[in-house]
């Protein structure tokens, strides 16, 4: 069965598109399980909420957590976030593929990758082992689509983060959406129908 690799920046549409493909294709009688993986996982998860106590750590580069990882530790930081990723990618995304299911990724290895390189400060990342393997896995999902929109309208869709974050974001996935072969469906000034007849379409041409 297929994994259908939804990725792009907060506020493009990818909950609501992953939602209505889900819906569609239940009604065709496939089992659909919609997975998705956040930036830090378990074990950096924890970390970083130790981490975000001492005045060291404390920083802009993670919103969530408020921390900043010092430049000397950045690649051990990145490992860790690596680490703790595999556990999530196997059990939400692999095993159900292999279950039988047709997997959805809300979010997936591009989102976490693009994650890593802003809240570590290092564009250099992309370039590492880990990344690349990430991505050569990321680059077997059957059907892969960058959802994407203006800056302006993430920015209206996305009121409660900072918008420098989001132009970030969206340089980001620009740049890996370049070397994935993914189609590319700009939300900006399309309704969830026309959006859905776009990835429909795709999907229809690439599945069979």
């Amino acid at each position: 069965m297929p994994l259908i690799c939804l990725f792009g920046p907060d506020g493009s549409g990818k909950t609501t598109l992953a939602k209505a493909l889900a819906r569609k294709l239940e009604g065709h009688s496939f089992n659909v399980r919609i997975s998705w993986m956040r930036g830090t996982h378990t074990l950096a998860s924890m970390l970083a909420r130790f981490l975000s106590k001492f005045a060291t750590f404390k920083g802009s580069n993670n919103p969530y957590y408020g921390i900043s990882i010092p430049s000397h530790i950045k690649r051990v930081w990145q490992l860790i976030e690596f680490i703790s990723a595999l556990p999530v990618l196997l059990l939400r995304f692999m095993l159900p593929n292999l279950l039988g299911y047709t997997v959805i990724a809300e979010r997936y290895i591009p989102d976490f990758l693009v994650w890593v390189v802003i809240t570590t400060d290092d564009p250099s990342y992309l370039s590492s082992i880990s990344a690349s393997f990430l991505l050569a896995l990321a680059l077997r999902a059957k059907a892969k689509i960058y959802v994407k929109a203006d800056l302006q309208k993430l920015v209206e869709r996305r009121i409660d983060m900072d918008p420098f974050f989001i132009m970030k974001q969206l340089i980001l996935y620009e740049k890996l959406a370049e070397g994935m072969n993914s189609l590319t469906l700009d939300t900006t000034n399309r309704s969830i129908d026309e959006s859905m007849d776009s990835l429909l379409a795709f999907l229809d041409k690439n599945l069979k």
